[in-house]
């Protein structure tokens, strides 16, 4: 927990200098019970009261996320979003293909995960990733 805790205000100044760049229009809270939460950067504020918690602020909409409750979260921009980038670092490799098999291992979800688009996050993403990646 200690090196969370000094993680915190870190994030805070990705967020604010993603939005000052522009690069990112949506951050994507994946909770472990496999629900998301996705913001628009656009206005979007990270506080923690306690560390224990992230309140998000965007727009007239705040949201109190238990970080306990928190399996990752993920920039992205959703015009641009690249298929197979699972992970949301903007390139499809080996660790997307990692991030599929952990979230099949986990029995939880993420939107980018369902590459080939039939509704389940299976083994066919996981070729479906290997397809674009030797492509």
């Amino acid at each position: 927990m200690r090196n969370f805790r000094h993680l915190l205000p870190v994030l805070a100044a990705i967020v604010t200098f993603t939005v000052g760049a522009a690069t990112f229009d949506t951050l994507t809270f994946v909770k472990t019970d496999g629900t998301t939460m996705a913001f628009a950067v656009d206005g979007l504020i990270i506080t923690y009261d306690d560390f224990a918690h992230a309140v998000v602020t965007n727009n007239d909409t705040t949201v109190t996320i238990a970080l306990a409750d928190l399996d990752c979260m993920f920039f992205s921009d959703m015009a641009t979003n690249v298929p197979g980038d699972v992970n949301g670092d903007g390139e499809v490799n080996i660790s997307d293909i990692n991030a599929v098999i952990d979230l099949i291992l986990n029995g939880t979800t993420r939107p980018t995960a369902d590459v080939n688009g039939d509704g389940e996050i299976n083994i066919s993403d996981i070729n479906a990733i290997i397809d674009i990646i030797l492509s």
